[in-house]
């Protein structure tokens, strides 16, 4: 157990991950170059918190890095800001300080490229909202040692992280893959008028969403019967979307500004009591299935 995290990046994300690590018991500091965005962060881990936690925050990269046994990046998608960054950083702690980057797209082994120990980089990739969400990805680079992913896993153990261990470090990882050709097919259905926006969500929150929950879509798999499966996928495979673009829906709505909830509108129209009922539907069924996650976790354990 480190005795300080250093968090670098105090958006949405550093914020959460910062309020995870101080509820479990670390010493935790915050860089972030605005003090605005500094300001921001203790707000959201203030009202998160359950208790009162202590954390420094700061606009010293030295500072926050002092003493640190681990390093938690949550900078902008930008490989050569993650660089930047890494390499300062390395220069900045012990040499056994562990170095990990919750990036979501950006090649792990390009950013520990050009470092001293590139063995020591790692990507430990938290989801939204990280103070909810039972799982972390643990991501290889080309050089990352055994013993780097040793340390991440037992790491997110410690502050009740379930994990996968990515072995290939290839865009996307494995979360955001499968979530991103669903959301392709999805994205398809509506724009050939198949289906409304609605409707294709409706049929993800109240039939594929809730057997995920249960189980994993090859465990779904071997339930239906591989026979069946087989013989579906002669039919479906040909036809389902194969597109390399970003979806024309999507790119039209980001050109009208129309961003989501940041902008109050994206797909749907959004209103702040509408944001703040969706917001809290959403963190309610992350716990509940979350704590059934646990379980069906620890029953595995024991058998």
């Amino acid at each position: 157990m480190p005795e300080k995290v250093a968090v670098i990046g105090a958006g949405t994300m550093g914020s959460g991950i910062a309020s995870v690590f101080a509820a479990h018991g670390y010493s935790v500091a915050v860089y972030s170059r605005s003090e605005h965005t500094l300001e921001t962060s203790r707000s959201f881990i203030e009202a998160a918190s359950k208790e009162a936690v202590t954390i420094k925050y700061t606009t010293s990269l030295e500072a926050c890095l002092e003493g640190a046994a681990l390093v938690s990046e949550n900078i902008a998608e930008d490989l050569k800001l993650k660089q930047a960054i890494f390499r300062r950083a390395e220069g900045l702690v012990s040499p056994d300080c562990l170095l990990t980057t919750n990036t979501s797209s950006v090649p792990i082994s390009a950013i520990a490229e050009g470092l001293a120990f590139p063995e020591r980089v790692v990507g430990v990739h938290w989801f939204n909202p990280a103070t909810l969400m039972p799982l972390v990805e643990i991501v290889r680079g080309e050089r990352t040692s055994d013993e780097t992913v040793r340390r991440a896993r037992a790491l997110c153990g410690y502050i009740g992280k379930q994990t996968i261990e990515v072995n290939q470090d290839i865009p996307g990882f494995v979360v955001n893959r499968l979530q991103y050709a669903i959301l392709r097919e999805a994205l398809y259905l509506v724009e050939e008028g198949v289906a409304s926006i609605e409707d294709v969500d409706r049929a993800v929150e109240t039939t594929l969403a809730p057997r995920w929950a249960a189980s994993g879509p090859l465990q779904l798999m071997d339930l239906a019967g591989l026979d069946v499966v087989e013989k579906v996928s002669g039919i479906l495979m040909p036809s389902l979307c194969r597109s390399t673009d970003i979806p024309a829906i999507v790119r039209r709505l980001c050109e009208e500004g129309a961003l989501g909830i940041k902008s109050g509108r994206g797909f749907y129209k959004w209103t702040p009591d509408g944001i703040s009922s969706t917001v809290r539907t959403r963190d309610e069924t992350v716990q509940l299935l979350t704590k059934r996650s646990r379980c069906k976790a620890r029953d595995t354990a024991t058998q």
